[in-house]
């Protein structure tokens, strides 16, 4: 009798399926590829009855069941909390229920479906194939009991065949949202259930092959090829096979043989192109029997490490990595081979070259996109368990006897699937789940069945680690290489000069791009590329995973806690390089400049580019440069250079051009044009560009006088033409009028910014001494009339927080002209008891909401900030003022520009604003006030203020990646010390 043991029964793994066996689509002998004629579909509508209460059917129960006893349907494949079924739930760490492994819930909610298909009469096997159901399921055919499975994210094949009936059938399968296994599925993401991949019935000859593996092997030059392939499992003996090898439909071999279980074949391929991230280079291989066609992509390639590197075909490699989820915003985890493309062009196009299947293998058409567009792949066991940090025992499940039957039968699905895919160089037995005995015999099972690729396990790099966690002390014994996450810089200097350590080194997850941020990512590459041993890593991660949702009917991203999930670990499931819909964050052009295969470097004085080509493969023939110099928006000169750049060199040439002609230039930009390279190749625009300070600020023009200038013992009233300055003489602000409509008010000095999600551990401190809650005391204010054409203001604050014994006395110096200029210069002292550090230091103005254009002087055209630069290049930059910043779908401090010469706002009525220093600065502008953005939790809580506000900033602190990582390193930092800075405001237009 099948009841709820099976449920917490951490041996009972499965029944019935057939075994595991390297994906493939059987084709038919008359078929076109793509198209074939064995293997149905059956996806699409099914029937859907859902149950919150734990029941679990009995064959009767499942045969009594009629089409009225399905009153819903359901889009097979997705998640049932997507379509409105329970609740969608989120952790991180923490499991959803108590940790008493191996029990969950009393009470399991489950869901039953069912589908009617039809079967020809055609005398073949047929097999039921799942792709992916979470979390278990149990399968009926036509009343009869199939089997049942556990593993969400592995692939489960039932043989059908003495079930199936010609004609009409019917399929019952019952999923079960929690069973003992949810221990081991304990990743970070979202909780969602139900039948999520594809379902598909196969016809498949009596005799035929049931199971192969192909490996490829350079001799010691890397020029010739041994093509092997293995024959694991042939259902029949003898079995006559058509085997041959093609490349671009031209046939490299064909041979004729007969084969058996446990046979192999091999052929020697002169000269084959190589398969590399690079240089994906595909062959394909067709077995084709009396009644089958099986298809299967080939990549020639080795993986080795060679003198403690990690080396692809006999060179050494850098992993630029992301971590990747599959995940889509309305669908959750159903995602289509379509949709994964388009995010795969997108890898592509930041200049990654190595994507880590986190935290468990992803659907079969996922690697043969790897292997097509150049990806190396990081497969990963879908095994994490990091709840049982709730135990304090990281090792209580992973050393248990009890469990490692199924810590290996997860290795064995993953490898076995996806043993033939070029692009996989690395096998992971799982994340965050310790290090223990049951990770041991995962390794060892793998190395039998598999010697061509690297083995991965993070958890047993977190026991090389000292044992206050300061150092890394040690290599790796059962892995093959170090691996470790969020590692600071000092870190990896240290291991890279560490002789003790020999094994190659990585990061399987760093750069937590969670909201604005990561910061540093510059700094990890400068690293990564001066020492070897140090290989790259993998950016965590991919993508924002936020449902989308309507809320007071805006569109807006839901993520834990919002769906009444509780316990829930809030935001934290925000933390992607592009946000749920695909929209790119700063950060994602950040690590794209540091990845470009093409780097420049330009020598303003002397017009020198170096252009280095970072690939370890791909040479390029033809990289066209245009280069300028110019003078704001001015070209005073431009040229095109066209230069061959061989992979791993560099390259210097001088352009040349008018010294005299270019004296007045302040800036040097080069470009490499997005289709300037090899035939066929492409690049993403590369722009960099070097600065020559320039003047930007004029001297006041003195011999006008004021229009008209009145003054009592409360305000001062100066005309410009159609404009009114008011000041007043009690406290110091001011406002500009035009022909009676305000334009701007004097800003007030700001020190906070709206917390970013890398923020919060400062942010934390900031809290303590009370910067989110500045008061301002006037300490004293005097005016001067020095002339007919200006006049001085003169200001002292103390800026502090209730409670707290500290302040900034700043001093502030005004001087108004008659052509319209405003100067201010500022000093600031912090005295007594204050924090170490600040958001920023600057104003904050508030602007009639008719400038709608922005225009200036700095870098651009995205938001940069000290330890993310985000791509940007100084230059001359426009953007409509309402997209100056950027909608991080958790609000946050955004959108702000560096090293700024100068910006102005304009109106549709040629009114401008303008502001300019000597000294960069910063600046940045909203639609919505600061308090506003710093409480919104969610996009559809921002309200637009009546006023554009904007901020000049003397300086803002970094954004690092502390959500989940290093802080903000020392010489990002914004100290609070003496500071001064100028600037100078302008208004123009009639």
């Amino acid at each position: 009798m099948f009841n709820a043991e099976f449920l917490r029964n951490p041996q009972a793994l499965s029944e019935g399926k057939a075994s595991a066996r390297a994906y493939y689509v059987p084709y038919g002998l008359d078929d076109q590829l793509n198209a074939s004629s064995r293997k149905i579909s059956l996806n699409g509508s099914w029937g859907f009855r859902y149950n919150e209460k734990l029941h679990v059917f009995t064959k009767e129960e499942v045969a009594a069941l009629s089409s009225k006893d399905f009153q819903q349907t359901i889009t097979v494949p997705s998640n049932w909390q997507m379509e409105g079924y329970g609740r969608p739930w989120y952790t991180n760490i923490q499991y959803p229920f108590i940790c008493d492994p191996p029990y969950t819930f009393s009470e399991i909610p489950s869901a039953v479906y069912q589908k009617t298909f039809e079967v020809d009469a055609i005398n073949m096997r047929k097999f039921l194939r799942f792709e992916g159901v979470d979390n278990c399921f149990v399968v009926y055919l036509n009343g009869e009991y199939i089997g049942f499975s556990k593993g969400s994210r592995n692939a489960s094949e039932f043989d059908i065949t003495k079930q199936v009936l010609v004609g009409k059938n019917t399929v019952v399968v019952q999923v079960f949202q929690w069973s003992d296994s949810s221990y081991i599925e304990d990743q970070d993401m979202w909780w969602l259930s139900g039948i999520f991949r594809e379902v598909s019935l196969l016809y498949r000859p009596h005799k035929a092959i049931w199971d192969f593996k192909v490996e490829t092997h350079f001799d010691s030059h890397y020029q010739d090829a041994q093509l092997k392939l293995s024959f694991l499992a042939i259902q029949g003996e003898d079995l006559p096979c058509e085997i041959h090898l093609e490349r671009n439909g031209m046939k490299i071999f064909e041979e004729h043989g007969c084969f058996t279980s446990g046979d192999v074949f091999k052929k020697t391929i002169v000269h084959p192109d190589h398969w590399t991230a690079e240089t994906p280079n595909l062959y394909r291989l067709t077995i084709k029997t009396a009644e089958e066609v099986i298809y299967q992509s080939v990549g020639f390639r080795e993986i080795e490490v060679i003198n403690g590197e990690i080396c692809v075909n006999g060179t050494q490699i850098l992993l630029k990595g992301i971590n990747h989820h599959e995940f889509h915003t309305e669908k959750g985890r159903a995602v289509t081979p379509e949709f994964l493309e388009t995010e795969i062009r997108m890898i592509k196009d930041a200049h990654f070259n190595a994507i880590r299947a986190a935290h468990y293998p992803h659907i079969p058409e996922f690697y043969q996109l790897c292997d097509t567009y150049g990806l190396y792949v990081m497969d990963e066991a879908d095994l994490e368990c990091h709840g049982m940090l709730q135990a304090k025992n990281k090792n209580h499940i992973s050393d248990s006897k009890e469990w490692q039957q199924a810590y290996l039968d997860r290795m064995e699905q993953m490898v076995s699937r996806n043993k033939n895919h070029c692009s996989i160089l690395f096998w992971s037995v799982g994340n965050e789940s310790g290090n223990g005995l049951n990770h041991q015999a995962m390794i060892r099972w793998c190395r039998q069945a598999d010697q061509t690729r690297l083995i991965h396990h993070e958890g047993e790099s977190r026991d090389c680690l000292s044992a206050d966690a300061s150092s890394y002390e040690k290599d790796v014994v059962y892995a093959d290489f170090n691996s470790r996450m969020y590692a600071p810089l000092d870190e990896l200097i240290d291991v890279a000069t560490n002789r003790e350590i020999k094994k190659p080194y990585i990061l399987c997850e760093y750069g937590h791009a969670m909201g604005n941020g990561p910061g540093s990512l510059k700094e990890y590459w400068e690293l990564f590329e001066k020492y070897p041993k140090l290989q790259g890593g993998f950016l965590w991660e991919w993508k924002d995973q936020g449902i989308k949702a309507e809320r007071d009917g805006r569109e807006t991203y839901l993520y834990g806690g919002d769906f009444g999930d509780q316990p829930n670990d809030y935001n934290f499931v925000l933390d992607g390089l592009v946000q749920a819909d695909l929209t790119p964050s700063p950060s994602y052009f950040d690590i794209q400049r540091w990845q470009a295969p093409l780097q420049l470097a330009l020598d303003f004085t002397t017009g020198e580019i170096k252009v280095t080509n970072t690939n370890r493969f791909l040479s390029y023939q033809k990289v066209t440069i245009e280069w300028a110099y110019k003078v704001m928006e001015t070209v005073l000169e431009k040229g095109t250079l066209v230069l061959s750049v061989p992979a791993n060199e560099t390259v210097v040439s001088r352009v040349t051009f008018d010294r005299t002609a270019c004296q007045k230039a302040n800036l040097f930009k080069a470009t490499i044009t997005d289709d300037a390279l090899n035939e066929g190749d492409s690049l993403p625009l590369f722009v960099q560009s070097v600065e020559r300070p320039l003047a930007v600020v004029s001297e006041a023009d003195h011999s006008l006088p004021f229009d008209h200038f009145e003054e009592n013992d409360e305000r001062i009233l100066v005309n410009f033409g159609a404009y009114t300055l008011r000041v007043n003489r009690i406290n110091g602000q001011w406002t500009l009028n035009h022909a009676g409509k305000l334009l701007v008010k004097s800003p007030k000095s700001v020190f906070w910014r709206p917390v970013t999600d890398n923020d919060f551990v400062s942010a934390k401190n900031w809290r303590k001494f009370g910067v989110d809650r500045i008061q301002t005391n006037l300490v004293a204010i005097e005016w001067f009339l020095e002339s007919s054409n200006h006049f001085k203001l003169l200001i002292e604050e103390k800026h502090g927080s209730a409670g707290n014994y500290w302040h900034i006395h700043e001093k502030k110096e005004l001087v108004f002209y008659s052509d319209g200029r405003i100067e201010y210069r500022v000093s600031g002292l912090p005295k007594h008891q204050y924090p170490e550090t600040l958001p920023r230091i600057g104003l904050e103005w508030a602007l009639s909401k008719e400038f709608v254009r922005t225009r200036w002087l700095g870098r651009g055209p995205i938001e940069s900030y000290p330890d993310a630069e985000n791509g940007t290049y100084v230059d001359v930059f426009e953007q409509a003022s309402d997209k100056m910043s950027f909608l991080y779908h958790f609000p946050q401090e955004s959108g702000n520009h560096m090293q700024t010469s100068w910006v102005e706002v304009s109106a549709e009525n040629q009114l401008k604003l303008r502001w300019a220093s000597h000294l960069p600065f910063h600046f940045s502008q909203h639609q919505q006030a600061l308090a506003t953005i710093d409480t919104a939790q969610h996009i559809h809580e921002l309200v637009d203020s009546e006023c554009i506000w904007f901020y000049t900033d003397h300086k803002q602190h970094g954004v690092g990646s502390r959500s989940c990582g290093p802080d903000v390193l020392d010489n990002y930092q914004l100290k609070l010390e003496e500071y001064h800075y100028e600037l100078t405001f302008f208004f123009e237009g009639e």
